[in-house]
Order: structure tokens, then sequence, then C-alpha cells
């Protein structure tokens, strides 16, 4: 048989968490593939472009949409379990629970469909209507006036293309070069140039609205840390605002640069974080729109872990929001997988990286300690 629709998955695992207790959600997978007859060949298939398993995604997708109607709620990471609104839902016997359904029973549904309706619309117009000027200028380095972004990946050691290496190293390629084609398809990063050498990712965009340079970037490069976070290849960087110049041989010099490579070792968890001009730009306190934002916005405020200290009032690149608003199911896992890196670790400067990530990670979902 065919993988089952969306809409044939939402009624089977409802009435799998009808028993008021807490699910595990690889539990819930399991059981509603056996419910629904899917095995063999179709538990197998993959999804075309993450080749991940179609079906687990799909189970994922309309656990989030049962839990934006408010029918389930998380009880700790990727744990789930029914609600008052859900009992009363099984209790109407529907027969079927479609995107209509939903549509038509539950406000908190339709504010949630309109969000992410919103949010997409904003992405596609680069931002909202209009120019500002702003962002700080070049002065003095005869250069542009713009972001330098850092994205530094384990594992994917020498320029691109170049030197041997084993599994490690080759995922971490792979990875830096996702990250770098997900930048170069973001049409908003005007005059973006990027180069990789020895595991590490430069990116550079010019414009003076560092607000919507900002917006753009983060839109492009959360997909990468999701990725990293999923394959075990963690995904470290920041970016900066402010003048800069690259010469013939494509080498980086200026204030944003220097910032850059000075804040990029700091930060000791997976993502990318705000160096200080950017967090200026991102409080209001530079010219350039905030491109900050709640939920699903592109940047989150967090108290970032500098290793001996913590940089207080902070931002980063809201990877989390950005991949629950974004639908895919993914972060609905992304929790507990951060939680098997932990147990993993082998160091404990290894452990507390996850541990800070998943902190950031239940902080912009709001979930429970």
């Amino acid at each position: 048989m065919a993988i089952p629709s969306y809409d044939d998955m939402r009624l089977p695992i409802l009435r799998m968490l009808g028993d008021g207790e807490a699910h595990w959600i690889r539990d819930v997978i399991e059981a509603v593939a056996a419910e629904l007859g899917v095995a063999g060949a179709d538990r197998a298939l993959l999804t075309p472009k993450t080749r991940r398993i179609s079906f687990d995604i799909g189970v994922t997708r309309c656990v989030t949409d049962l839990r934006k109607a408010t029918l389930l709620e998380n009880t700790k990471h990727a744990w789930f379990r029914i609600t008052g609104d859900g009992r009363a839902v099984l209790s109407k016997d529907p027969g079927r629970i479609d995107l209509a359904f939903l549509r038509e029973n539950s406000a908190p549904f339709r504010e949630w469909e309109e969000s992410v309706r919103r949010a997409r619309s904003l992405w596609k117009k680069g931002g909202a209507d209009g120019k500002e000027d702003g962002g700080a200028g070049a002065a003095g380095t005869g250069g542009d006036s713009g972001m330098v972004a850092v994205i530094g990946v384990p594992g994917a050691g020498g320029p691109r293309g170049a030197g041997a290496g084993g599994p490690a190293s080759e995922k971490g390629r792979r990875l830096l070069e996702y990250a770098r084609d997900l930048l170069e398809e973001e049409k908003a990063l005007k005059g973006l140039d990027t180069m990789s050498f020895s595991g590490t990712l430069f990116a550079t965009a010019r414009g003076a609205d560092h607000g919507d340079l900002l917006r753009s970037f983060s839109r492009a490069v959360w997909p990468a840390i999701v990725r990293g976070i999923i394959v075990d290849v963690p995904v470290r960087g920041c970016v900066a605002c402010g003048g800069f110049a690259r010469d013939a041989q494509g080498s980086i010099s200026g204030p944003a640069a220097d910032e850059a490579a000075a804040y990029h070792p700091l930060p000791q968890w997976v993502g990318v974080s705000a160096a200080p001009s950017t967090n200026a730009v991102l409080s209001g306190l530079a010219p350039g729109r905030p491109p900050h934002g709640q939920g699903g916005g592109p940047y989150a405020m967090h108290s970032i872990p500098l290793g001996t200290s913590v940089e207080q009032g902070a931002w980063a690149v809201n990877w989390p929001g950005q991949c629950d608003e974004s639908g895919s199911g993914e972060i609905e896992e992304i929790p507990g997988i951060i939680e098997g890196r932990m147990d993993a670790a082998l160091d404990i400067e290894t452990m507390l990286m996850w541990r800070s990530t998943l902190r950031f990670c239940d902080s912009v979902l709001g979930a429970d300690a």
C-alpha cells in the first residue's frame, strides 16, 4: 500500500494518545504504522530532499498540527499527551481529521496557519516594504558596508574538494557545501561572496540596511544548523555587521571581518550567534530595521555561553522557531536527538555544548524544563 496521507494519520494518532498517558514520539510512529498497515518497502521510503523516512516525517508533522490545534501537548522533549480539547474531539467520533476539520474547530490552529502565511509572505518579499537609511558604513576601510559571517563545521578541513578524510570529514564538507548553497540561493543577499577553507565558510554580503541582510541570512542558514544536528556535524558560527573589504584573492579585512574572526570561537553551543555589532542592530541600538521576532522570527534573544563566561541578553539565529514554523516536522525529534548527543559525549566540553544548545531550543519553543 502507499503511505497514507496526513489527513488519514491524524485521527489514529489522537486515538493512540486517547489513554491520557504521555507517549514518546517513536512509540507513536510505530503504533500508527501498525494500525495503518504501513510496512516493508513503504515503511522504508525516504523523502527526496532530506533522505529521511517519509512515514516518520508525516507522523511528526501531524503531531505538530494536532499540537498547534491544542489537541495534544508536550510533557517533555518529544513526549506528548492528549488534552481536554483532544478528548472532546475523540468523543465526537469525527471519522477523519483533515485540515478543514482543524480550521473549522480550532481557532489556535487557524491563527497558527495565518502566522505561517504571513511569515512566508514576508520572506518572499525580503522583509517589510520600503528601505530605511541605516547600517554602519565602511568608514576608513575604503570597502563595503554589510555583513560578514563565519560558519565553522568540524571535520571539513581543507579547501572545497581538497584533502582526504574519513566519513566524519566527508559529512563536514557536505554540510559546509549545503550551507554555502543555501546562502547562494537566497536572492535577497545582494553581492554575496563565499569562500570555504579549513572547515570554515566565510560569507560577505553588501548593503546599507543591515536589518534586511540579517533577516535574509537567518532564513537562508537555519536549515544547515538543523541538518547538522541531525547528522551529528555541529555548526558553530557568528555574523557581524559593518565595514569590510575583499582583495583580489578573496581575503577579507576591515572592522566587521576582524570582529567576526575574534567572536567566532567564543560561543560554546551549536548555532550561529550575533557578534556585538549585530546585537546592536537586533536590539535597535544601531540604524537598520531590527529583524528579530517571536516564534518563527529570524532571531531570538538568549544568554550565550562563552566558555568561562555568559553573554547575557544576546541574539542568535532562531533555528528552532523557524524549523517549527516550517511545518517539516523535524523539530519534534530535535530535542531527543540532542539528548542522545549529550549521553554519547566523550568529554565534558561536548556535553556542555549540547546542553546549552538544548536550553536554547527549549527557550525558543517554550518547552517544559
